[in-house]
């Protein structure tokens, strides 16, 4: 039976990336059969856009507050296909990645995949590269591995809790955690799953979060490393770096609470990371106040909650 695609883009003030993004789509060997933006810019330039151009298949524009976990949801809502892909407005999709996951969901006769994430091929790429920020890049991937934070692993949940992803990896096979930049999901899964909107700031972590409420509704993931892209991480609209450790903290600390065992050894590897984010963030000042008031806002969240 032929499965319609929706994708789904959410997006604020990036018009020049959310332009290259649209040409990519456009450029699919499958295209989509709609795409729902939802736009929380606070001016009307992506929605002119949209208006001024050709694009090959249907769309439609909301623009709601900001916010990542509300606007998906909003998407959700909004959108109509059997399969939903969510893509980062910053993202350069090769042609025949729409195709390559659609036939993943095609090949699971018993449907039990909820979910699919592709190969994001230029991790951490930098065009270029002295010794001196090989030699730093380098001192702080080995503190983020260290401290169980770091990106690059197997695609599993570390035992803290935090996410690994499996973007070294040309083997596909089934992981434990999505990347918020290429995800795709079946629309029956979103019957008991929504994207959490008690999380702080622009909503850091809600693919870990999502990955994890996929798991326990009882959906495999699988990771399609025949389907690339590129995530070029736009420098617009990004938060100072006291402003991501503060969220980071708050958001990591909420999840760690919500989705695993408060046993002693998870507790001790929670804490764990927890001192790696302030010893990664250390080199600035803004840097250590962010964690100190992410720890601070944890605390005071969870007294509320009790």
């Amino acid at each position: 039976m032929h499965k319609t695609i929706s994708v789904i883009i959410c997006t604020k003030d990036r018009l020049d990336d959310f332009k290259e993004t649209i040409v990519s789509l456009s450029k699919q060997t499958r295209l989509p059969d709609e795409m729902v933006v939802v736009d929380s810019s606070e001016n009307e330039n992506i929605h002119s856009y949209l208006k001024s151009v050709e694009i090959p298949f249907v769309w439609s524009y909301f623009h709601t507050v900001p916010g990542l976990t509300h606007q998906r949801n909003v998407g959700i809502e909004k959108s109509s296909g059997d399969l939903l892909f969510f893509f980062d407005d910053d993202v350069d999709l090769e042609h025949e990645y729409i195709g390559l996951i659609e036939k993943t969901f095609k090949d699971d006769l018993l449907s039990i995949i909820g979910a699919v994430g592709g190969r994001i091929i230029n991790p951490q790429q930098v065009k270029r590269m002295t010794l001196m920020f090989w030699l730093k890049r380098k001192f702080f991937n080995t503190l983020r591995h260290v401290f169980m934070q770091s990106d690059f692993g197997n695609g599993q949940f570390r035992y803290s809790g935090m996410p690994s992803h499996p973007h070294l990896s040309k083997t596909s096979g089934y992981i434990e955690c999505l990347s918020g930049c290429c995800m795709a999901f079946r629309r029956e899964v979103f019957r008991g799953v929504q994207f959490d909107e008690n999380l702080s700031g622009y909503g850091c972590m809600e693919d870990a979060d999502i990955s994890k409420q996929v798991l326990n509704a009882g959906y495999k993931i699988y990771y399609s490393a025949s389907a690339t892209l590129i995530h070029k991480v736009s420098p617009q609209d990004r938060l100072k770096i006291g402003q991501l450790a503060e969220m980071t903290v708050i958001n990591y600390a909420y999840l760690f609470r919500k989705n695993w065992p408060q046993n002693l050894l998870r507790r001790i590897s929670f804490f764990w990371t927890l001192l790696g984010l302030f010893l990664i963030n250390g080199h600035s000042l803004s840097g250590r106040c962010g964690v100190i008031n992410g720890i601070m806002g944890a605390f005071l969240r969870q007294k509320d909650q009790h």
